[in-house]
C-alpha cells in the first residue's frame, strides 16, 4: 500500500511543475490566477496532504517508536500548522485570494504582519508534525519535498508576479516582514543599530 501511494505522490510532484509554470503564465497574462489553476492547485496541494496522511498511516513507525513525546510534539506542530493556516486565510478577508483568483490587495495584516507566507508556513509545520506522530520516514521525506517544492514556487512564481503587480509597495513589505516567520530584517536591522 506505501508504494502505491508514493507512487501517486510522485505524479502529484511531477504535475505540480507545469501546474507552476501555467500559474506563472496566468499571472503574466491576467494578472490573477484563472479559475481551472486555482482549482489545481488546490487539488495538488490538498492532494498531497491527503497522500501524506494515507503514507503516515501505513508506514507508521518506520523512523522508530510512536511514544507519548512524539505524539505530543507532533501534535503541537500541527496545531501550530493549523493555526498559520488559518490565521493566514482569515487575513485575506475573501476567499477568492486564497488561492489567486483576486490580486487586489497586497495582505500586509494579521499574520502577514510577521511572514509574508504564514500559510505555506502552516502546510510545512502541519504535514510535519503528522509525520512526527507517525514517525514515518516516508512522511517525512514526502513534508521536506513538498517544502523545498514550495519554496522554489515562492521565489520563482508568487515573489516576481507580486513585485511586477505592487511595485515598491511589495519591496517596502519585503524589507520589513520575512519571507517565511520571525522579526522582519528591518526590524532586526533597527535592533541591531540601536544596541551599537
Amino acid at each position: 500500500m506505501v508504494r502505491a501511494l508514493l507512487i501517486l505522490a510522485a505524479v502529484n510532484a511531477v504535475l505540480s511543475i507545469p501546474m507552476a509554470m501555467l500559474v506563472k503564465r496566468d499571472f503574466a497574462e491576467r494578472g490573477r490566477v484563472s479559475l481551472s489553476m486555482a482549482v489545481w492547485t488546490g487539488a495538488a496541494m490538498h492532494g498531497n496532504a491527503l497522500l501524506l496522511f494515507a503514507i503516515a498511516w501505513f508506514d507508521r513507525g518506520s523512523l522508530g517508536d510512536l511514544g507519548e513525546f512524539t505524539v505530543a510534539a507532533g501534535g503541537l506542530f500541527a496545531f501550530a500548522g493549523a493555526m498559520l493556516i488559518y490565521l493566514g486565510r482569515s487575513a485575506y478577508a475573501d476567499f477568492s485570494r486564497v488561492y489567486g483568483l483576486k490580486e487586489d490587495e497586497l495582505i500586509e495584516r494579521g499574520v502577514y504582519r510577521w511572514s509574508r507566507n504564514p500559510q505555506y508556513v502552516g502546510y510545512a509545520l502541519f504535514l510535519g508534525g503528522v509525520s512526527l506522530i507517525a514517525m514515518s520516514i516516508w512522511a517525512f521525506s514526502l513534508a521536506l519535498l513538498f517544502a523545498l517544492f514550495i519554496h522554489c514556487y515562492i521565489v520563482a512564481v508568487e515573489e516576481p508576479h507580486l513585485r511586477a503587480a505592487f511595485g515598491k509597495a511589495y519591496e517596502a513589505y519585503v524589507v520589513r516582514t520575512a519571507r517565511y516567520f520571525g522579526l522582519p530584517s528591518g526590524r532586526r536591522h533597527i535592533d541591531i543599530n540601536e544596541k551599537l
